[in-house]
């Protein structure tokens, strides 16, 4: 009856010990369950934060690539307007660089007739002072 009785005394011991055994076991994986969930909670929290912070970098330069494409377009026009007054300039300079032409064009026509008529004039002259000498000799 010993034998049974050690047995039997034995047995609970076993169940007693693996009862406390499949406690602590338990709480452990209990303990490890809510550490994992505090990290998982800690992560998505700052996934959360990076997500929020990458909108605003993304919003961020969204805002001065299209600044800098106003800025853009406003200096080519600026260059363009710059460019067309400068064409107007131009074209202008070229009007009066053609005016002038055209007027000492016409000038030399009048220097070149008045030449011509001063040179009938002397020839005429020549002729009156040649034939004046021929009669009053």
């Amino acid at each position: 009856m010993r034998d049974e009785e050690w047995k039997d005394e034995m047995e609970r011991r076993e169940k007693e010990l693996m009862k406390r055994l499949n406690i602590k076991i338990k709480a452990f994986y209990d303990e490890q369950l809510k550490r994992d969930e505090e990290v998982l909670s800690f992560l998505e929290k700052r996934k959360e934060k990076m997500e929020a912070n990458m909108l605003k970098a993304a919003e961020g330069f969204k805002y001065i690539y299209k600044e800098q494409f106003k800025l853009m377009v406003k200096r080519d026009k600026e260059l363009e307007m710059n460019n067309n007054y400068r064409h107007k300039l131009l074209n202008d300079s070229l009007d009066q660089v053609n005016s002038n032409l055209v007027n000492m064009h016409y000038m030399l026509t009048e220097i070149e007739r008045s030449m011509n008529t001063f040179g009938a004039r002397q020839d005429q002259l020549i002729t009156l002072a040649n034939d004046y000498c021929l009669h009053n000799s």
